[in-house]
């Protein structure tokens, strides 16, 4: 069967799937032991098998996540067919088209493009949260103009193959440039899907509505926990606000997912069942990612930051969640099997970020650059020329020969090229005389104190996470290659 045939057929499977019952009772278990058997026997695939094990239960708690609101009428037929158009069809199942400028790009550099860019085009925001990565406050004003956002996205849709788009902040919901918005930007992109971070305190009616009209956008709301831990950190009444836009969605039936950082306040209630229970059911999140407290950005703290030990318990519950309860839960870094590794520095199927300046760095998450987008448009270039930036090269072959190969696979449960190998990113920034993105990171890179802080963490989790992912090895060999019809 030719590849759009297939691709036809597997997408009318799945919208009758998540769309009709009695289809589903029939079907899903032979729709299971197919995903598995096209991702344990994957040829061209070189990860190890405690990778595809990952990337099968990713995919299908994403659909079982899904499947479970739809079910509860909290997803409308209208959103629901934006989804299977733009994240099914363009994205997961990648249209000709992406895939011939993907292979365009291949041709000319030698290796795949990464699969999407997360942009911030503001830097502004209604809050000013607690050891906020960005910095960001009802001050900041610094924007990317909508032509410059425009740009960029036309940049990766035409030279790298990229249909889907993340949106960070500062606070999405309060771009504006030349009289357009992010929901503007998302109905100009329409063969596009955008995932939206946002803290959830500006979402009206008429904006939901909007959103369950394009279909092809979800927003990710920011919460710490419970009420009194989003306060605490996000300010007074954030949470009851963020109620009121989660009412609006639902009204709308608009999926929506959240976005947790645990850090030593919240970590307790991070590692209870019944969190991810009220918010799976009761509250009505599809989807949580979960991305634990960096020291990078304003007023930034060692103090914060999850012990190693804390950030293993973390993986054993989110572990069980997967498996057992099917909830759609991907930490950054704790999730790393399910995208075989650490995905910065544009490595192909991974990602890089624009902030509001337009400077370029490897990740939300490393505040240092070399490039910046604006300059290099100017000069006649792309943003493919960012990715052969010397930063983005040394992070490459890093993650290369850490991540090994399907029979020598790194210890994905330490995946972070900043974090979790400080010293190696450490001396490649200075080689390549990196720029830093704020006084913050500045201060960072020229404290011994930081420095000496980041490599002891390294340290002890290697020793405690090695033996923990050496278990997860031995424990998840072949699943059955039986051929299986759908």
């Amino acid at each position: 069967m030719k590849p759009v045939q297939l691709h036809k057929q597997i997408s009318g499977i799945l919208n009758s799937l998540v769309t009709n019952k009695t289809t589903r009772n029939l079907l899903e278990g032979r729709l299971e032991k197919y995903m598995k058997q096209k991702i344990f026997n994957d040829p061209e695939s070189q990860a190890s098998e405690v990778v595809r094990h990952y990337v099968f239960l990713a995919l299908w708690t994403m659909y079982k996540s899904f499947v479970r609101n739809i079910d509860k009428g909290n997803i409308s037929s209208k959103a629901m067919k934006g989804i299977l158009d733009t994240l099914l069809e363009s994205v997961l199942l990648r249209r000709n088209d992406a895939n011939e400028t993907k292979q365009n790009f291949k041709n000319k550099y030698g290796m795949l493009p990464p699969s999407f860019i997360t942009i911030s085009p503001t830097k502004k925001c209604n809050l000013r949260c607690v050891g906020c990565y960005a910095a960001s406050s009802p001050e900041s004003g610094t924007t990317l103009s909508w032509s410059l956002l425009n740009r960029i996205i036309e940049d990766g849709y035409s030279n790298m193959g990229m249909r889907f788009f993340v949106i960070s902040g500062g606070e999405p919901t309060m771009y504006k440039s030349e009289n357009k918005t992010i929901l503007d930007l998302a109905e100009k992109w329409n063969d596009c899907f955008f995932l939206m971070y946002t803290n959830g305190t500006l979402i009206n009616k008429d904006m939901a509505s909007r959103m369950a009209d394009l279909g092809n956008i979800t927003p990710a709301i920011s919460v710490e926990g419970y009420e009194a831990e989003t306060d605490e950190r996000r300010g007074k009444g954030v949470f009851q606000r963020i109620m009121k836009s989660k009412d609006n969605l639902i009204a709308s039936g608009v999926p929506f997912g959240l976005s947790v950082t645990p850090t030593k306040k919240n970590i307790n209630t991070l590692l209870t069942e019944s969190f991810y229970d009220y918010y799976f059911g009761e509250f009505g999140a599809t989807y949580m990612w979960v991305f634990q407290y960096m020291p990078i950005g304003r007023d930034f703290s060692n103090d914060l930051m999850i012990s190693p030990e804390e950030r293993l318990q973390l993986h054993a519950i989110q572990d069980k969640l997967l498996k057992e309860k099917e909830y759609f839960v991907a930490d950054f870094w704790n999730s790393a099997p399910m995208s075989n590794g650490c995905i910065c520095c544009g490595r192909t199927g991974g990602y890089f970020y624009i902030n509001w300046d337009g400077n370029i760095m490897p990740c939300v998450f490393v505040p240092y650059y070399l490039d910046n987008v604006t300059t290099l448009y100017n000069s006649g270039k792309t943003l493919s020329d960012a990715m052969f930036s010397p930063l983005f090269v040394k992070g490459r072959a890093w993650q290369k020969e850490y991540i090994g190969g399907k029979y020598n696979p790194g210890n994905l449960l330490a995946p972070c090229y900043y974090r979790d190998h400080y010293k190696t990113f450490y001396e490649n920034a200075q080689q390549c005389h990196v720029l830093p993105e704020n006084e913050e990171a500045d201060e960072a890179f020229h404290s011994s104190d930081y420095h000496d802080f980041m490599l002891e963490y390294d340290r002890k989790l290697e020793k405690l996470a090695s033996p923990v992912w050496d278990e997860l090895k031995m424990k998840h060999g072949k699943v059955s290659n039986e051929k299986v019809k759908l």
